[in-house]
């Protein structure tokens, strides 16, 4: 395990116009330390971006260095997917005496395949991201976050998955990580409901990142294109928000969570619907591909 921070070439200080544009709130917000797991890329780079913008420190927990320039940012490399890499980083944090605000977890990983055809390593290796390290990096650092002592309430963010409510064929791996990462998230919620610390997830169908794109080159779900793909803006929007003003449970698209719930309810339906939905996703995915051939961008995929 190393840890590196940027290099102070951004020199930002009280001055810098960079924090004169922080909202009045910062201010209360400064100096508080947030764990950031998948923080290299995709939604996690852009949480990252906006934890910093609001004036949070951030200890980006990930394999590669954040593209991002700032002194309140801390890079811990980690293999999240390695248990003894995850353990080795949580015991650094521990050994800090570090003081948390809050945990985010943002890593995760999909390879698409029937089970049939999937290899072994593929498929621990989605358990492992998505499933196992959260529980066992929430399970490390929660006496952090327990021992803050300023009365001050504590968060804990988990990035799920639509999948997590929606079964998709050829991503059973993927779908049961995430129903079990919302299980954890809501068990766990009732383990602390008398303390300090919120629990929150966030359930985002699919993004416009280069996850969804791998996903799609191996062959993912139609599904996916029910709804135009999400800004991961937007998602990123949401996340941090949770620190402001948590929730248990959020959907985006609202409309998709309802309708994930309700088959969850009565598994029937999604079995009627399941033609419709398959039909609506391949004509959404034929629009984003032919957005690509004339604008010639691969992120409408």
């Amino acid at each position: 395990m190393t840890v590196s921070s940027p290099s102070q070439a951004s020199n930002m200080t009280p001055e810098s116009p960079e924090l004169q544009k922080r909202d009045p709130a910062s201010a209360q917000r400064a100096g508080k330390l947030v764990v950031l797991t998948g923080a290299s890329g995709g939604i996690g780079l852009l949480v990252a971006r906006r934890l910093l913008a609001d004036g949070y420190r951030v200890i980006a927990l990930c394999r590669s260095k954040p593209a991002l320039e700032s002194p309140d940012l801390v890079h811990v490399a980690c293999d999240l997917g390695n248990e003894g890499s995850l353990a080795e980083a949580a015991h650094h944090l521990r050994r800090e005496e570090t003081v948390l605000h809050a945990l985010i977890h943002c890593a995760g990983t999909i390879t698409p395949s029937p089970v049939a055809e999937a290899q072994d390593d593929d498929l621990t290796a989605q358990i492992a991201l998505n499933l196992t390290a959260p529980i066992l990096l929430t399970r490390h650092l929660l006496p952090l976050l327990t021992s803050r002592g300023d009365g001050a309430r504590g968060h804990i963010v988990f990035v799920n998955s639509m999948a997590a409510v929606m079964p998709l064929a050829g991503s059973a791996v993927y779908a049961a990580s995430k129903a079990g990462l919302r299980s954890f998230a809501l068990s766990l919620a009732q383990e602390l409901r008398r303390s300090c610390i919120t629990v929150s997830t966030v359930f985002p169908g699919a993004v416009q990142t280069d996850m969804l794109i791998r996903e799609m080159q191996q062959g993912g779900s139609m599904l996916n294109y029910v709804s135009t793909p999400l800004d991961p803006d937007r998602v990123a929007r949401s996340v941090a928000a949770q620190l402001r003003r948590p929730h248990a449970e959020i959907y985006l698209p609202a409309m998709d969570g309802i309708f994930g719930r309700l088959c969850m309810l009565a598994p029937c339906l999604l079995r009627l619907t399941l033609p419709v939905l398959g039909a609506a996703g391949r004509r959404g995915y034929r629009k984003a591909m032919a957005k690509i051939s004339r604008t010639g961008d691969d992120r409408a995929v």
